[in-house]
């Protein structure tokens, strides 16, 4: 299984095919989410898209955000009608993913959102020419998106479960993220949550409240309009009927009408005490007008004899027997623009000799519907059984007769039936990207004789005002929850982050050796867990310390001891190393082999004596430094010859760079000793035992001693420079020693405020390596000796 380590590493070197991958497949899904936009406000979505891109860009940087904005948000493209908001979404996962190292996703996010008001000016205004306020709305309505999906998507990361799953993913900002941000970014989304959600649920109530009562004006002006039209169409009818029945009365014997004189005088009769009638004739059974009233149209030319044999309703008269209403048709004859006429039948039995027709008088009927709503956004629309436009109360007159079939209106309609509301989108072209005042809000009554319906509509302009003010209110209050919420977050990061930061900084003293460091007073004033935290911190420290002591007296009592033993073994070690010598003298060369093994044991039996007792006065700081002035290499040089030279195994590669300065030259050697011939010792089957000196750019002195010997482990490193620790290998049961050669070389190279270290060498074996400042210039240069970076990580790595 990898280590943590291994897992990060293998994070951070995702391929770039894989972090491109990462981004299609969270923008796909980012698409299908925004599919499912939830509805803030009437016309105010919020996607759920935008968290998909930030997720993107700040788990797989800026590549992978810019590619799932672009896929998220294809479907902008046709909803909006210009390429400049997709383009926004690209921006936005490209810059938090470029930040992502450096910014947590809420504060790079935001800072996008405060350089974005000129990218909006130059393409939403400049280019696309959408109005500056519809173009506010839209900024603002992508920012709050954008910036709740970063500070949903900076809560998430805080989650323990989230970031073990997500951890060599998450960028440095997440990571390092102090207590006090996290309890403020996780206030701040608790406080805006229920705030959305509760100021969402009262704006829709309030839009439907208003929507209602636009509803029911609608529908009050729609039956009025239509009890006029009705009582207007049923007193032409009857005006209509009752001077055809005259006529038929009035027929001669033959079936023929009366004169001309006649008819006009009856038809200036009807026109006269009929306010609904504009004007009328008198039509043969061919269509053609016998007399006319008023006489001649504004030219001043006749109307009398006017053939209207083509229009439908001539043929349609001939069938009926009582009055009939026309659908709306373009006039003529004095009448110019949409025209309905009512007209009836003159007949004797099964004779028919002719038509009465009346012209409404549709002015009239604009003019009184016009009156019903006012100077008002409402519009009137009085539309025939066809589907004809017989007037519109926003129009004086029309040119032509226009149709509302396959139109918004028509298929709203076909929808609400005879009675009812609705809405209709009568803009398509994505400009206003609230779309409250896109929407035609209707109301529509049917005029029952004739299947024509009066429609009364009016646009969501206003609605859109209302949505509009209750949105930003609602961002108004969102801002200044996030302003409490960050107020109340400080003061309670500073309630809970002080204490902690207390038992930390408590922590951090005792490390560095103070023992009376102590955390109750920084948590006295805290909450209770933390007070009890300080409190168990302090008996932590205070029986650290009595046991630290308890340590240190013992060892000082084992440095008394074995200076003493020391000093107390030198003695006969002497006078035994005396009388071998005179032994070697009185006695004969047969005895020589074994005098000399004699010597040779007492010598290694001084050695460690000396080096017991320099471990010992080195534990109590009782061995001061006798500086010199001095070559470092010389040292190392004449050490290193002579150790290797006395070991056939083995073989000296030396290169030493001259290296003077200030050192015990006594101590000094006595490390080179240790480490030389700690190399020959581990180096069993021998080899080459590599030394070098140099001087660092730094103006340190540097040699290492390098060999193939067993080598060493990792965690061995730090403990062998412990007194009296040699490891647990196998490989040491047959080495001689006692382990306080490496702790005796530290301590005097501290002592010189120089350091040691122990490394494993590639290959086999170990390198050891001393850096201590010097003073002085070598006599002369020699260049770097490059060919010891073959150890792997270099000499002093």
């Amino acid at each position: 299984m990898p280590c943590p380590q291994q897992v990060r590493t293998l994070g951070t070197r995702m391929s770039v095919l894989g972090r491109i991958g990462c981004g299609l497949g969270l923008g796909l899904l980012g698409w299908l989410l925004n599919l499912a936009a939830l509805e803030v406000l009437p016309g105010v979505h919020l996607l759920l898209g935008p968290l998909l891109v930030l997720i993107a860009a700040v788990l797989f940087g800026p590549m992978a955000g810019a590619l799932a904005g672009a896929v998220s948000g294809v479907r902008t493209l046709w909803l909006w009608g210009h390429p400049w908001g997709w383009l926004n979404i690209i921006l936005e996962g490209f810059f938090v993913g470029a930040l992502r190292r450096r910014l947590t996703p809420l504060v790079s996010d935001a800072l996008y959102w405060a350089l974005s008001p000129l990218y909006f000016l130059a393409t939403y205004v400049l280019v696309a020419g959408i109005p500056t306020s519809a173009t506010l709305v839209a900024g603002v309505k992508q920012a709050m998106n954008g910036l709740l999906a970063a500070l949903l998507l900076q809560v998430v990361l805080l989650i323990p479960w989230v970031r073990r799953r997500l951890r060599p993913l998450i960028p440095l900002p997440l990571t390092d993220m102090s207590l006090g941000r996290a309890i403020g970014t996780a206030l701040t989304l608790g406080a805006i949550i229920p705030l959305l959600v509760v100021g969402g649920a009262e704006g829709r109530a309030r839009y439907i409240s208003e929507v209602r009562q636009v509803d029911e004006a609608n529908l009050h002006a729609a039956r009025v309009v239509a009890n006029e039209i009705e009582n207007s169409l049923a007193h032409a009818r009857h005006s209509v009927s009752r001077l055809a029945r005259t006529l038929s009365a009035s027929l001669s014997p033959e079936g023929v009408l009366p004169s001309s004189n006649f008819l006009e005088g009856e038809l200036d009769a009807l026109v006269t005490y009929s306010p609904e009638v504009l004007n009328a004739y008198v039509g043969s059974p061919e269509g053609v007008a016998l007399a006319f009233s008023p006489r001649t149209d504004s030219a001043g030319r006749p109307l009398a004899g006017t053939d209207f044999s083509d229009r439908t309703y001539v043929r349609e008269v001939q069938r009926v027997r009582e009055p009939l209403v026309s659908d709306v048709f373009l006039g003529r004859g004095g009448i110019h623009g949409p025209l309905v006429v009512t007209l009836a039948p003159i007949r004797r039995e099964e004779h028919y000799a002719g038509y009465v027709l009346a012209a409404v008088d549709l002015p009239r009927l604009r003019r009184h519907a016009h009156a019903q709503i006012g100077d008002g956004q409402r519009r009137i629309l009085v539309i025939d059984a066809r589907g004809g436009l017989v007037f519109d109360s926003a129009e004086e007159g029309a040119g032509q007769v226009r149709s509302i079939i396959s139109t918004p209106l028509a298929r709203a309609l076909e929808e609400v039936g005879s009675k009812g509301t609705g809405t209709y989108e009568a803009e398509q072209d994505g400009l206003t990207l609230v779309r409250v005042s896109t929407l035609q809000h209707f109301g529509v009554v049917e005029v029952p004789p004739l299947g024509w319906r009066v429609v009364v509509q009016q646009p969501g302009t206003r609605l859109q005002r209302d949505v509009e003010r209750s949105y930003f209110g609602l961002l108004g209050t969102m801002g200044l929850a996030t302003v409490s919420a960050v107020l109340l977050a400080l003061a309670f990061s500073r309630t809970i982050v002080a204490p902690v930061q207390g038992v930390s900084h408590a922590a951090a003293r005792l490390a560095a050796g103070e023992r009376t460091a102590r955390a109750s007073e920084a948590a006295k004033d805290a909450p209770r867990e933390l007070n009890q935290l300080a409190e168990t911190f302090d008996r932590m420290a205070w029986q650290l310390s009595r046991q630290l002591e308890a340590i240190e007296r013992t060892s000082r009592e084992k440095d008394a001891f074995l200076s003493i033993a020391s000093h107390e073994l030198k003695t006969p070690l002497t006078a035994l190393k005396a009388q071998v010598q005179l032994l070697r003298r009185k006695l004969g060369s047969e005895h020589t082999e074994r005098l000399d093994n004699v010597s040779r044991q007492v010598d290694r039996v001084t050695r460690l004596v000396n080096q017991l007792l320099d471990a010992s006065q080195l534990g109590l700081e009782q061995v001061p430094l006798q500086r010199t002035r001095m070559d470092l290499s010389e040292v190392v040089r004449r050490v290193a010859e002579a150790l290797v030279s006395a070991s056939p195994l083995h073989a000296l590669e030396l290169e030493a760079q001259p290296l003077v300065g200030e050192f015990d030259e006594l101590r000094i050697e006595q490390v080179v000793h240790n480490l030389v011939s700690n190399a020959i010792k581990y180096s069993p089957t021998g080899g080459t035992i590599k030394v070098w000196t140099r001087r660092l750019p730094n103006g340190e002195a540097e040699f290492v001693v390098a060999d193939r010997g067993i080598g060493l482990r990792v965690e061995d490193e730090e403990q062998l420079f412990g007194r009296f620790e040699r490891g647990d290998r196998r490989e040491l049961t047959g080495i001689a020693g006692i382990g306080v050669g490496l702790y005796v070389s530290r301590e005097i190279v501290r002592r010189h405020g120089g350091r040691i270290s122990l490394r494993p060498r590639e290959g086999g074996g170990a390198v050891a390596t001393v850096r201590i400042p010097a003073d002085g210039e070598p006599e002369h240069d020699h260049h770097d000796p490059h060919p010891h970076q073959e150890e792997g990580r270099g000499p002093h790595s």
